[in-house]
């Protein structure tokens, strides 16, 4: 492989999220973020993580893990995969917090290697050299990567905004980066996931300000749903309950784990002195509450959609009550956000989003001048976007080849490429995918397709027993799930189901229980085919029993 690099994204191009990229220079291999997505398709999966099995088995797999910070779609496969390829993991420190919630919950937290390394740090890797930079991001703690390679400077972007105020101080590095640019950048690779939207980003001190406006003015209680990570929207929580004398109670998971792991690690603060526990917010005068909670993108189980509900153990929302939502809504989330705003406007709540008050929330990202800058700042010979759609990759390429970046490609998962000074060249494909999980286990490909065809048709179970020559010992019973509506009709309905089946086993001439299943089987399907014209996905259980 000479001098060249290669690169081969897993996760994270031509979408957004569940980021994951392999790099490799001589004889050195290491891996780029490690991210979980939130899958709606599933079959009941509440996470999917890119399929590690291209990158082989055991220690020597992978020389290192880098982590650019600490949100889910960058950190929250990295349990699955040191199960797997167990290798050393360098992040900045909130990330490795993060990362150590996720270990401890799958027990791989004492065999762990985590190694904090902070921006003006330097580490060699084998063939590379690592150095972190301070960029903006809705987390504390981001960072872009530099690696210094014997083909060239090779810049990873991580996710960024560039906001010279930021209200945790750590701005975007703009001196390092022009340094950085002088020196010389062989391939930039940046986050594309704003390049529709024109201008800057607007900075979280702006949005801070004008929360605790909005929470003033609010008479009874003041509900701000925010995504559980974004720690400066909390320190702008802890500030408005300051200034306005309420006490602040943090209802969902999420929220509460990064309020813990910002205080202790000293990038919130003045929690502790407005906080309040859950099971102090009924007693509360309403006009003395202020509540965060997760929730933001209707996820069922999430705080905002209990307290629309009705049926959080906290507390319950009355008339005269104010939700105030910081957050964007994720496409393909829209129904499940409207049904949580409509329930809450039915209880007499009072709800003010985005699109009432554009300044209650700001983006994480760079929008397109902000991509513009970082690109005129480091002058790259190449570039490639990363994190988002192909339409956003495709644009980013555009805006890249316009500020005179002699050469760019897009590329997806699966589609990896070598970059010397002679310029990209295309490598053979391979095959990429996902690993479904749910609470932490694998769903392989036959359990989602089994779950995809019982919520599709419903399912029957049909159980018999039978002697040792494989006849049957009373009526088959047959119970179903989500394919008849349940009432009077349904149970006659099984009944005749379980006196056809036993009829025609009983005239059946089988010597082997496998046969015996099938024509059950079999006889079942034809009975509700003909019965309401449509069948379930239907299970068999035979007993043998001795007389």
């Amino acid at each position: 492989m000479s001098d060249a690099i290669r690169v081969t994204p897993l996760g994270g191009l031509g979408e957004v999220g569940m980021n994951c990229m392999l790099i490799e220079a001589r004889e050195t291999r290491i891996l780029i973020d490690c991210g979980v997505t939130f899958p709606k398709d599933g079959a009941g999966a509440d996470v999917a993580h890119a399929d590690f099995s291209s990158l082989g088995h055991g220690p020597d797999a992978l020389d290192a893990i880098l982590l650019t910070h600490g949100h889910e779609d960058h950190v929250g496969a990295l349990p699955y995969l040191l199960e797997r390829c167990p290798a050393p993991v360098f992040g900045p420190p909130y990330a490795l917090a993060v990362a150590r919630e996720r270990l401890a919950e799958r027990g791989l937290l004492e065999s762990a290697d985590l190694r904090p390394i902070t921006p003006g740090e330097r580490v060699r890797l084998g063939a590379f050299e690592l150095e972190p930079v301070r960029v903006a991001h809705s987390i504390p703690d981001a960072t872009a990567l530099v690696l210094r390679t014997d083909a060239g400077v090779i810049v990873h972007s991580g996710d960024f905004k560039i906001d010279d105020r930021p209200t945790d101080g750590e701005a975007f590095d703009h001196a390092r980066f022009r340094a950085l640019g002088e020196q010389g950048v062989l391939l930039l690779m940046s986050d594309s996931t704003n390049i529709d939207r024109e201008g800057h980003t607007q900075g979280e001190a702006a949005v801070a300000r004008h929360l605790a406006e909005t929470i003033a003015r609010v008479e009874g209680r003041a509900i701000v749903a925010l995504f559980g990570s974004n720690v400066h929207r909390l320190q702008a929580l802890v500030g408005a309950a300051e200034a306005t004398g309420r006490k602040l109670c943090l209802l969902g998971r999420s929220l509460q784990m990064h309020g813990r792991l910002a205080s202790e690690l000293g990038l919130l603060e003045g929690l502790a002195a407005v906080q309040i526990p859950e099971r102090e917010a009924r007693k509360l005068p309403r006009d003395q509450l202020l509540v965060g909670a997760t929730g933001t993108q209707g996820e069922g189980p999430a705080a905002l959609p209990r307290l629309a509900r009705g049926d959080h153990r906290s507390l319950e929302l009355e008339a005269g009550d104010t939700v105030i939502v910081s957050a964007r809504v994720i496409p393909g989330c829209e129904l499940s956000v409207y049904d949580v705003l409509d329930r809450l406007e039915r209880r007499g709540v009072q709800v003010i989003t985005r699109q009432e008050d554009p300044r209650l929330h700001c983006s994480g990202h760079a929008a397109r001048e902000e991509q513009a800058e970082l690109i005129r700042l480091l002058r790259p010979r190449f570039f490639v976007p990363v994190h988002g759609s192909f339409h956003h990759l495709s644009r980013h390429a555009r805006l890249a080849e316009s500020l005179g970046v002699r050469d760019t490609l897009v590329v997806e998962n699966g589609q990896g490429f070598e970059l010397s000074e002679r310029g990209f060249e295309r490598l053979p494909a391979i095959s990429v995918g996902r690993v479904y999980r749910r609470w932490g286990e694998e769903l392989d490909a036959e359990m989602r397709r089994a779950r995809g065809l019982m919520l599709e048709l419903g399912s029957a179970m049909l159980a018999v027993a039978v002697d040792l020559d494989l006849r049957p010992l009373g009526l088959a019973r047959v119970e179903q799930r989500g394919f008849l509506r349940e009432g009077p009709e349904a149970e006659t309905l099984l009944a005749d189901a379980g006196q056809s089946v036993t009829r025609e086993l009983a005239r059946a001439d089988s010597s082997d229980l496998d046969d015996l299943k099938d024509r059950a089987r079999r006889a079942l399907r034809r009975f509700f085919r003909k019965a309401v014209g449509r069948t379930p996905l239907i299970t068999v259980a035979v007993l043998e029993v001795e007389p």
